[in-house]
């Protein structure tokens, strides 16, 4: 761009010929240039710097959102555990007739049989947030570093109670649970329940529930404070938060009726599971999962497999599956297997077990309360990576199986 400069007023009086005014007006082009990209310079590295500033801010505050979800669902499986574990207790000389969610919530509760990664501290942000000199001097607001050092020390507290004191300590040892899960079957869930009835700190576990619930609420009471005053100081909307949670650079848009028609391959860890849906032209679509599981008992792996029918159609930015329940199929697939003879009643028992109620596939389980299921779509600008999410937040990602 080319800008021309007119000889200010005062210059116009000026003696001494052409080369002085030209050398006046161009000492004065070259300060307004520097002027001008200095400012201009200076004007976009403060909108950075500010943008800088407003991400790292959303990067801590949304940390310490998740970590108070974290607690809180670690307060709502001590409620239900709880409830549990007394009805449990109030209906001792009838266990075989109480339903098994109920029965292994109770189990559960007072052992580590189980793990739920949901209820796990992710630290990764802690670690840069302390290690990095450039995030203190980006935030630059003294108040709001504070409080997010206070917040890491709560959390940490929490952690070390959880692990130190003796209100958090499960009635077992892990050496009890062991000798537990090795005299009674794994599948008997009313059994495992008389075993944990006889045990004499189960009650001092059960009365100590007033104690881990008040952890918990002081943590969420000072932490959910504390990070709305963060959100104060940095002036950050919970429109802000959503917008933050939800940005991606990938793009990516709902999935139209065209988009969904192939067969999709779930992205699994274990690439010796399987999941895919084949939706078809005409609306109707088949499923099939295949789990495969080993023991002790035998070598190589016993597979679980099972099938499903049934419609589809798109409403808005979901994918609708009306599931026919009588399409349901399952197959216990032992040709892998191999085994000495004396294990073969092991075997056996076992085989039974994977084509009982009690094992049938999660969505089954789902699907008996209601056929009809309801999946939020995202698929990508390929149109062959499909992003699936139900109605609890759980995201299954699939790849479209491509015809060579």
């Amino acid at each position: 761009m080319n800008v021309k400069f007119k000889m200010p007023k005062f210059g116009r009086k000026l003696t001494g010929g052409g080369m002085v005014k030209e050398l006046l007006l161009t000492t004065l082009a070259t300060t307004i240039s520097i002027v001008l990209t200095f400012g201009t310079a200076q004007y976009f590295e403060d909108r950075q710097t500010e943008k800088a500033r407003r991400m790292i801010a959303m990067t801590i505050i949304n940390d310490i959102d998740q970590s108070i979800e974290v607690v809180k669902k670690r307060k709502d499986a001590e409620e239900k555990g709880h409830e549990a574990a007394c009805y449990v207790i109030e209906n001792e000389d009838r266990l075989d007739s109480i339903g098994v969610d109920t029965l292994m919530m109770f189990v559960n509760y007072v052992t580590n049989a189980s793990f739920d990664a949901d209820m796990e501290f992710k630290t990764m942000n802690e670690n840069i947030f302390n290690s990095s000199q450039d995030t203190w001097r980006t935030i630059n607001d003294r108040k709001f570093l504070n409080n997010v050092q206070e917040f890491y020390n709560l959390r940490f507290s929490l952690e070390q109670q959880s692990k130190d004191l003796i209100i958090f300590k499960k009635p077992l040892t892990v050496e009890e649970e062991y000798e537990m899960f090795m005299a009674v079957k794994v599948e008997d869930a009313a059994a495992i329940c008389r075993w944990l009835l006889k045990n004499k700190r189960l009650k001092n576990y059960l009365d100590l529930v007033s104690s881990r619930m008040s952890a918990y609420l002081v943590f969420l009471r000072l932490t959910t404070n504390l990070n709305e005053e963060n959100k104060f100081l940095m002036n950050i909307t919970e429109q802000d938060m959503e917008e933050f949670v939800n940005h991606t650079y990938m793009e990516i848009h709902p999935a139209k009726e065209k988009d969904l028609m192939g067969t999709w391959n779930a992205v699994l860890v274990d690439d010796k599971n399987e999941t895919f849906y084949n939706l078809l032209p005409d609306h109707t679509f088949t499923t099939r999962q295949s789990v495969r599981w080993g023991t002790a008992f035998f070598r190589h792996r016993m597979v679980q497999r099972f099938s499903l029918s049934g419609t589809w159609d798109v409403e808005g930015d979901s994918l609708v599956m009306h599931y026919d329940m009588k399409s349901y199929k399952l197959e216990i697939d032992d040709s892998e297997v191999t085994y000495p003879a004396d294990m073969a009643a092991n075997v056996q028992w076992f085989k039974e077990g994977l084509a009982s109620e009690e094992m049938k596939p999660i969505l089954v389980k789902k699907l008996d309360q209601n056929s009809r299921r309801a999946l939020a779509t995202n698929i990508d600008k390929s149109g062959t990576r499909l992003e699936l999410t139900d109605d609890k937040k759980e995201t299954i990602h699939y790849q479209k199986e491509i015809n060579k």
